[in-house]
């Protein structure tokens, strides 16, 4: 896709479908223009033209130097980081919001953003543990108000909303997928909904700022090409022993940026998170008594209106993807009487995450999905599935024909060229993370990922390229230093998730090579495709320099349920999401979390992805979220909901890659989009 500026102005030259990766690029309607820099990449949604990966979604960072200014297309270590790009249509190009007019509150007051959302700054304790402490955090907030007004009756209140990372920003997963949430979750004419979220600590505009290149974007390009050329961890005990080195110098370089900027990154952790979450949910409580907001007496949700003597608090209404179940496990074990509702799709075992070596339960389906795929391209025939052969007698020849090539480029790396004529050498590493990136999305990506990978075993590698490039598996510098001092989007930055993952994990910090080296065997054992990739996540704190001040090792429970709003108890059971297979959060993950929350819910969508809402479209699943958030009902036992169609189906109405649209949901990430984290 061509684009040019234009009088200071995006124009668009060409269709707007890139054809190599399933995400969307397309026009934006009037009502998405706030889209144009909020960074994801877009997928259609059957219940709303725009949803993204929960993340995969990316902030808008200003990155100044003397010298350059450059967008970070970052090839993060992290599993989770995708890039993705946001265009304007032909004739207009909304601005990114400069936040620095909006004045930090210590109370919440919103103001005009983004054509028809409401943006705050709302200032909390920096350390939430100490009170003579007088520093702050100021939190970036964004919301989508409701289709009706507060006191309408039928109003349903807040949603909050984190898609994921950790570093993913809440503000621009509301911007590009707001409106397809809430006409996920709105039940018209009976409940309506307001979606809301905000840039967690240390991310996006939220300040301060986890970033440890903040004047210097030279700097992290060529720390992120150096760590590339080192290749994957599973190559070398001297592979391993170079990253340590690597990580050594980066924990120095954001030991010098805490000096010279301020001390931040031990406040970004997700106890100090779920902290700000009780305080924004007062401080939108404190608002609407004193705009006298009236709260209607009627229906199911008047037991999240009432207020007694013995609980007098507002409850939290909660949808998290990914790393964002982490964060509502935290949030509900901490503060169980302030959960109202609870959803936590693409679940992560919070054990897991929090105590031991660590993300060591992620990867339990990953290469099942890619069997999946090997099966229904043999099964959909090169007819649909160019990777296959009228001649495959069995899904295992085309399996054979990859591993092969992979292992040839483990071998003996191939030449290429970008399309602006960048070199680039190609490693079986590169297939490996691009398959597994496109395990997040099937029905996106399947198709195209087999023509994609038809055509570079051809030799043709021009698609290849370009994809490794969207997905930010190959760092792309053409733009360095092209502009100055201008708002450009950025990728998730890598530190920013690295101060939230180590913090919140265990200290690793005195572990050699040769531990890091059986990590690394252990991650390979339950995922060959993965496992290497996903151990770059805890060797990011391989040297982390930083402790929290906050800590929650668990449990990672609530006590039972009660609807009638009883002190210190959930107001209703978690719901929680999986798809029948997911790469990075797998179904036994939602099952071991729910069995720690009485009463709690497992609903299993019958596809493959990561997450549920916005992967495959099922009318079973959206009415139980809705018929959830309305009454606080959940199925007594596990429940299987089917979907409408299917990777290679061609009747998969707004998800197909050839379908078009004038705006669609998209994409994220643990470390990025992959995890739910998101990567």
């Amino acid at each position: 896709l061509e684009s040019a500026a234009v009088n200071g102005r995006w124009k668009i030259d060409e269709p707007p479908i890139h054809p190599s990766i399933g995400y969307w690029i397309g026009f934006l309607s009037p009502r998405n223009l706030h889209e144009s820099q909020a960074v994801a990449g877009s997928r259609r949604s059957l219940y709303g033209p725009s949803i993204r990966f929960p993340f995969l979604i990316f902030p808008i960072l200003r990155e100044e130097n003397e010298n350059c200014t450059a967008s970070m297309h970052l090839a993060t270590q992290s599993v989770l980081i995708a890039l993705s790009f946001a265009l304007a249509d032909a004739t207009a190009l909304a601005p990114e919001l400069d936040w620095d007019t909006i004045k930090p509150n210590r109370h919440l007051e919103y103001h005009d953003c983004y054509d028809g959302y409401q943006c705050a700054r709302l200032e909390v304790p920096l350390d939430w543990t100490n009170s003579t402490d007088t520093r702050t955090a100021v939190i970036a907030i964004a919301k989508l108000p409701a289709v009706v007004s507060d006191d309408d009756p039928s109003f349903g209140g807040s949603i909050f909303v984190n898609p994921g990372g950790p570093g993913a920003s809440g503000v621009s997963f509301v911007l590009s997928d707001g409106h397809d949430l809430q006409q996920y979750v709105d039940k018209p004419g009976r409940r309506h909904y307001e979606i809301f979220s905000w840039d967690p600590r240390g991310i996006g505009r939220t300040t301060p700022s986890s970033n440890c290149f903040r004047s210097d974007i030279v700097s992290r390009s060529a720390w992120q090409v150096e760590a590339r050329g080192n290749g994957g961890l599973d190559k070398s005990i001297d592979s391993i022993k170079y990253g340590l080195a690597m990580s050594k110098a980066l924990s120095q370089r954001c030991k010098d940026s805490e000096k010279q900027w301020g001390d931040g990154m031990a406040f970004v952790n997700t106890p100090s998170v779920a902290r700000d979450m009780v305080e924004m949910l007062d401080k939108i409580d404190e608002l609407r008594k004193l705009e006298g907001v009236s709260k209607a007496q009627d229906d199911a949700r008047q037991e999240l209106r009432k207020r007694t003597e013995e609980d007098d608090v507002p409850r939290l209404q909660y949808i998290g993807f990914s790393y964002g179940t982490a964060l509502g496990n935290y949030f509900a074990s901490l503060y169980p009487g302030r959960v109202g509702r609870m959803v936590l799709d693409g679940v992560v075992h919070a054990d897991d995450y929090a105590n031991g070596p660590g993300w060591l339960t992620n990867l339990h389906d990953t290469d099942e999905i890619l069997e999946e795929f090997w099966r229904g391209c043999h099964q959909a025939g090169p007819s649909i599935c160019t990777l296959a052969t009228g001649s495959d007698a069995s899904p295992s020849e085309i399996k054979t024909r990859f591993w092969s090539w992979v292992a040839d480029l483990d071998d003996v790396p191939i030449p290429a060229l970008s399309s602006s004529g960048t070199i680039v050498v190609i490693t079986g590493d590169d297939i490996r993370k691009l398959v597994g990136s496109s395990l997040y999305n099937p029905i996106r990506t399947f198709k195209l990922l087999a023509t994609t990978l038809h055509e570079a075993m051809k030799g043709n590698t021009t698609e290849l390229v370009s994809n490794l490039m969207k997905f930010g598996h190959l760092p792309n510098l053409d733009t360095v230093c092209s502009d100055n001092n201008s708002t450009k989007p950025a990728a998730i930055l890598p530190e920013s998730q690295s101060a939230v993952i180590c913090g919140d994990g265990d200290d690793i910090t005195d572990k050699d090579a040769g531990w890091w080296s059986k990590y690394v065997q252990r991650q390979m054992s339950k995922s060959k495709l993965f496992g290497s990739y996903w151990s770059n996540i805890r060797f990011s704190c391989s040297s982390w320099p930083f402790r929290p001040n906050l800590s929650f090792k668990g449990p990672f429970t609530t006590p039972k349920a009660h609807p009638n709003l009883v002190a210190g108890h959930p107001a209703a059971p978690l719901l929680f999401l999986s798809p029948r297979l997911d790469p990075v959060t797998p179904l036994n993950s939602a099952r071991a979390m729910a069995a720690n929350h009485p009463g709690a819910a497992v609903v299993v969508q019958e596809s493959m992805g990561h997450c549920v809402i916005g992967t495959a479209p099922s009318d079973c699943t959206k009415k139980i979220v809705a018929d959830y958030f309305e009454s606080g009902t959940v199925p007594s036992e596990e429940v299987a909901c089917k979907t409408q169609c299917g990777p290679w189906d061609d009747n998969c109405s707004g998800y197909s890659p050839e379908a078009a649209s004038t705006g669609d949901f998209a994409s994220w990430q643990l470390q990025g989009n992959p995890l739910l984290f998101r990567q």
